[in-house]
């Protein structure tokens, strides 16, 4: 009974494991545009309402490390764990805080901002700082 236990427990982290590494394959690490020098909106048809970005977290790593988004404008921020380890997505300036174990996702509403530059990063890896870059629109 214990030796069937432990093939389970061994096969479900190797599926875990695969299947996050299929998903971190997936990702990318450029920064796209549109034509007025905004970060791509996020689609997703579970967030209509909002302008919405995505913000990926891998080991340490923040995909993008810069976001530019409109002045004025009320957005939503879809923050996923890509990684294999737990990461803590933080930023004083904004007051937001969330701590995201393997494979989660989470949102937060941001509330309309003035131009100029948020910082957010890993709290769990301190060396890695990412910004959000608010520009007037136009």
């Amino acid at each position: 009974m214990k030796f069937t236990q432990t093939v389970f427990i061994a096969l479900f982290f190797a599926l875990i494991t695969t299947k996050s590494s299929a998903e971190t394959s997936q990702s990318t690490t450029s920064v796209e545009t549109d034509s007025n020098g905004f970060s791509q909106t996020f689609n997703d048809p579970r967030y209509t309402k909002l302008k919405t970005y995505l913000i990926e977290m891998k080991d340490g790593e923040l995909i993008p490390a810069q976001l530019v988004i409109p002045e004025k404008t009320k957005i939503r921020l879809v923050v996923r764990n890509i990684g294999n380890k737990p990461a803590e997505f933080e930023s004083n300036q904004l007051r937001q805080e969330k701590v995201l174990f393997m494979g989660a996702e989470t949102t937060l509403v941001i509330i309309p901002l003035d131009a100029g530059s948020y910082d957010y990063f890993d709290d769990f890896a301190p060396a890695t700082h990412g910004k959000i870059i608010v520009k007037a629109k136009g």
